[in-house]
């Protein structure tokens, strides 16, 4: 950014731009306090479209120019989840289609199975598991399937997201007016069901284990549903693992499509005295030619349509699942005012389930304190 960023300067002579790296853990809170201070917020900044826009209403909708820009160029089948009401607040700092199912080859082939055939439904992705895990004693020393179940709550959240919508199932109403029959409705328990049998009944799943990355890149795990950066993570922390990546199965209520909890983006701070520059900034670096060149350096996939036709996506081994996502398009929205509180509750709820907790009772008890934040995010 630093880099794309001398255009910029040269047109905008005196203007000192600070880029700072704010860590993971910290950013939260450091917006928290430069937002409610005002002298210490940031004019330009990274974020969850929904909370910024609709939460805390620091974020500016983008300029009418950028609007007509990204409607017509970046990528249909995410543009929601960096929108509030169909506006652009949000310019994406690179793009997930979702996840998609990455498998051990070596795995398969000493499972007896064809690697040229990944598992199609949800309930050929349960046989495969038992058939690809490892247990000894009652001790699951290989994952069948990893699962998400610990780390930040969103994440678990998030992981989830496959399994719920592939049973029908959605964490909270399309109008972000209740959760009660959503998150507690057949679907979302179905589906939960499925992730906490393979779990505790089937045994092919580890909540002991580790991380389904440093499993996966360890040989300790045969499938895994994963975003497409996790490609590059494994050809360079661990060239030695044989993989392949597939799409979704489809499972009794269909292909589960693009959903996303994270949602990453650039912003512009809507009380910033120098929002025009700040916009200004993003007309300059929100280009195709750098949205590829991030894309190639992360191992991401590109913001911009046309870049899908860069011989970069073609040689991708996620390359049909990536077609595949961007044909089925976009599914269930979660862009709640509060989405950051919501999403934790939720995946906190989804954690205790992991661990054995009972399902539709976890949920029920969840819905009270969600519908609080959807309320307050109506007012």
């Amino acid at each position: 950014m630093k880099e794309q960023s001398a255009d910029f300067l040269a047109k905008h002579k005196g203007l000192t731009l600070d880029i700072v790296d704010v860590p993971y853990n910290q950013y939260e809170a450091r917006y928290a306090a430069g937002f409610a201070s005002g002298g210490t917020a940031p004019d330009i900044f990274m974020g969850q479209a929904p909370y910024y826009a609709k939460g805390l209403k620091v974020a500016a909708q983008a300029p009418a120019d950028l609007q007509t820009l990204w409607n017509d160029k970046l990528v249909k089948a995410t543009a929601p989840s960096f929108q509030v009401d169909g506006k652009w607040y949000s310019y994406p700092v690179s793009i997930d289609l979702g996840m998609q199912l990455f498998y051990n080859t070596d795995m398969f082939q000493a499972a007896g199975l064809d690697p040229a055939k990944p598992p199609t439904t949800f309930d050929e992705l349960r046989e495969y598991a038992k058939k690809l895990a490892i247990v000894e004693a009652g001790v699951v020393k290989r994952n069948g399937m990893a699962i998400r179940y610990s780390g930040a709550p969103t994440g678990i959240a998030d992981k989830a997201l496959p399994y719920v919508h592939a049973y029908g199932g959605r964490l909270y109403a399309p109008d972000e007016s209740t959760a009660d029959g959503y998150l507690n409705s057949e679907g979302t328990v179905r589906g939960l069901t499925f992730m906490q049998d393979l779990i505790h009944k089937d045994g092919v799943a580890s909540v002991k284990l580790g991380s389904p990355d440093d499993t996966f890149t360890q040989g300790l795990s045969a499938m895994t549903f994963r975003e497409g950066w996790f490609e590059g993570f494994i050809t360079k922390n661990a060239p030695n693992i044989k993989f392949k990546v597939a799409p979704y199965p489809v499972g009794p209520a269909g292909y589960p499509k693009v959903s996303l909890l994270f949602n990453w983006g650039w912003m512009v701070n809507d009380k910033s005295p120098r929002k025009d520059v700040a916009w200004d900034w993003l007309r300059t670096v929100g280009n195709a030619k750098t949205d590829l060149a991030v894309a190639k350096l992360e191992g991401y996939l590109p913001v911009w349509e046309e870049n899908f036709k860069d011989p970069y996506i073609a040689t991708r081994g996620d390359y049909g699942a990536v077609q595949k996502q961007l044909t089925e398009g976009p599914g269930p929205v979660y862009s709640a005012a509060f989405a950051n509180q919501i999403n934790t509750k939720i995946g906190e709820a989804f954690e205790k389930i992991l661990q054995g907790q009972p399902i539709k009772a976890t949920l029920d008890a969840a819905v009270p304190e969600i519908n609080d934040f959807l309320t307050q995010g109506k007012r």
